[in-house]
């Protein structure tokens, strides 16, 4: 029987979990005699993955719930890592969470020198702390890349990896009759301008960028009187969006995930994309689904003194949202740290509104980022897989 070891560090990872572990019992095993094992979630459960460890400590965000949380999160890496080496896989995954995930890899190799461990997900080597390609070329076998130009980068490392796509790049948009369904549930007519407003899925992103976006609405609504503003948000910030929409006065069409159950709420999503005229969005993959889903957008980030100081010395890249990365245009207007106000996105807002040249010359780039990104190719999870099954006879 093949053993492989899994670990994910947050409910992203646990979706590719599950959707990989599918694809490599079609590939490596039609019998189901492999043995799924690891730090996994509910998802990869589904599909016969025994969990000896649950993620959800795994996915802390800020620097005071990872101190707040740091013995057990040490405990879960040393009892992992010791697991491992007592369990003897044939193949250990980290996905995503490199910084749970590298250091589970380096615990092992210092005491099992010939394990075979795949990586997917690169974390952002390209763009700061590039010292971490150390911690990559000494711990990890391969890596299974989202992004188009990371197999490029890392080949002047000598890293082995494949470019497999990136998932959202096979995610099915919404059947036309849905859209018109809920457009019609909010009583919008067709003619009404709808803008979405995505200030981020963390608390302090959503206290910093939605301020900014609510200015802005103000203004868009002197404008064009009967716009609509639809805002999706996720539990973790549900609090602190009711606070500052209700002391703005300003009408927000709500789609929460507390009222929902999570798959629900990305169709929800999808369906609110598809409606949409434009976007005010903060920085992160966001990005890629709006231009899934041909959505204008602006995009926008600020941050603490000391963040934007970090950003300008050591983050070497030339925009902050993946479409202008990938195409190696400037189609996407981004505005970051004190250029991040609403007179700078009224301004755009205004321009993309119109529908002009600017707003199809956006619309080019996101369908092309979108090819880039494995579009009408096969599934990301099946190249991942053939990846695998490729370096499996390679390393045996």
């Amino acid at each position: 029987m093949l053993k492989i070891f899994i670990s994910v560090g947050e409910h992203s990872g646990d979706l590719l979990g599950a959707q990989l572990i599918r694809a490599l019992k079609d590939e490596l095993d039609t019998q189901n005699h492999i043995d799924f094992q690891g730090v996994g979630g509910p998802l990869m459960e589904r599909e016969g993955f025994k969990s000896i460890f649950n993620f959800s400590l795994l996915s802390v965000m800020g620097i005071k719930d990872i101190l707040i949380n740091f013995i057990p999160i040490f405990k879960i890496l040393r009892q992992a890592s010791n697991y491992n080496i007592a369990w003897k896989p044939d193949l250990i995954i980290t996905i995503d969470a490199p910084e749970f995930n590298l250091r589970l890899a380096s615990r092992i190799r210092k005491k099992w020198k010939n394990v075979k461990i795949v990586h997917y997900v690169l974390p952002s080597v390209w763009a700061w702390r590039q010292g971490r390609v150390k911690i990559l070329k000494k711990n990890i076998d391969h890596i299974l890349s989202i992004l188009p130009f990371e197999k490029e980068f890392l080949k002047k490392f000598d890293i082995q990896c494949d470019f497999v796509g990136h998932p959202i790049a096979s995610n099915l948009q919404p059947k036309t009759r849905d859209v018109i369904s809920f457009k019609r549930s909010l009583n919008i007519k067709d003619t009404t301008k709808i803008v979405t407003l995505l200030p981020g899925s963390r608390i302090s992103e959503v206290n910093r960028m939605l301020p900014i976006f609510l200015k802005t609405a103000r203004l868009l609504i002197a404008k064009y009187p009967d716009i609509v503003f639809l805002c999706p948000t996720p539990k973790v910030v549900e609090k602190s969006f009711k606070k500052l929409v209700s002391e703005s006065n300003i009408k927000i069409e709500h789609i929460s995930a507390e009222s929902v159950s999570s798959d629900e709420f990305d169709k929800l999503k999808k369906v609110l994309y598809a409606c949409s005229d434009l976007a005010l969005v903060t920085s992160g993959t966001v990005v890629l689904e709006l231009a899934k889903a041909s959505v204008p957008m602006i995009v926008g980030y600020r941050a603490g003194f000391l963040t934007e100081i970090i950003y300008r010395l050591f983050i070497k890249i030339p925009s902050a949202n993946l479409v202008n990365l990938i195409t190696k245009r400037n189609d996407v207007p981004e505005f970051l740290f004190n250029r991040c106000n609403s007179k700078n996105f009224y301004s755009q807002a205004k321009l993309l509104l119109e529908k002009n040249n600017q707003a199809e010359s956006q619309l080019i780039a996101s369908k092309q980022a979108i090819r880039e990104l494995g579009y009408g190719s096969m599934d990301p999870s099946i190249r991942a897989a053939k990846s695998i099954k490729k370096f499996l006879k390679i390393q045996s």
